[in-house]
């Protein structure tokens, strides 16, 4: 925040937690940071390695929630809803083979350091989305009550996101990517224990 302008400063309210490998687990405290939140209030949830190089973040945001009710830098449009992530492809024992084929992707974050930044651009946006990357998810707070949509806490950290944009989904809720600049200083950890018990409990809730 120091290093915006005091005239750009936004009004907010800022919650860390590295919740990730706590007992409270990612989804159960997201869901505490809603019910903290005012029914007109923008919750945006984020991974504590991104970097936002956006001075009017606010307002980009709330131009966004004009048009989508959950807010994405990156997502997808078409994805393969029997795989446990919103672009990539596993098989059968969960070893990533790639990007999924036709998933119609959307959006760009800069990866790693955010001193020189490695774009990389799926596709344009706006658009409207199936799925997003939960590394920035921007929430209406209202709508979401009404439709009564939170994360749920049996997804500690892994494929938390997913399973949020398929309950918003389901539950009549749009989402889509814009165009907010970031930097995500991971690519992500789809080689581990923890990772593919998530993606396991996903694909059977599900399916």
């Amino acid at each position: 925040m120091s290093r915006i302008p005091q005239p750009l400063q936004p009004i907010v309210s800022l919650s860390v937690s590295n919740s990730g490998d706590s007992a409270t687990g990612l989804s159960s405290y997201y869901n505490r940071c809603l019910d903290g939140c005012g029914p007109e209030d923008i919750a945006l949830f984020m991974h504590d390695d991104v970097y936002i190089h956006n001075w009017y973040l606010v307002d980009h945001l709330r131009e966004a929630i004009n048009y989508f009710d959950i807010v994405g830098v990156v997502g997808s449009r078409s994805p393969d809803l029997s795989q446990p992530s919103w672009g990539l492809s596993f098989n059968e024992a969960l070893e990533p083979k790639g990007w999924q084929k036709g998933a119609g992707f959307s959006g760009s974050v800069s990866h790693f350091t955010p001193e020189e930044p490695q774009i990389s651009y799926y596709g344009d946006a706006p658009a409207a989305c199936v799925l997003l990357d939960g590394l920035f998810l921007a929430v209406d707070v209202g709508k979401l009550r009404q439709a009564g949509v939170r994360f749920d806490p049996v997804f500690r950290f892994h494929c938390y996101d997913i399973d949020f944009c398929r309950s918003a989904g389901k539950a009549g809720l749009s989402l889509g990517t814009w165009g907010i600049p970031v930097t995500h200083a991971s690519s992500g950890s789809f080689d581990s224990d923890a990772w593919r018990e998530a993606a396991r409990l996903y694909l059977k809730k599900w399916r």
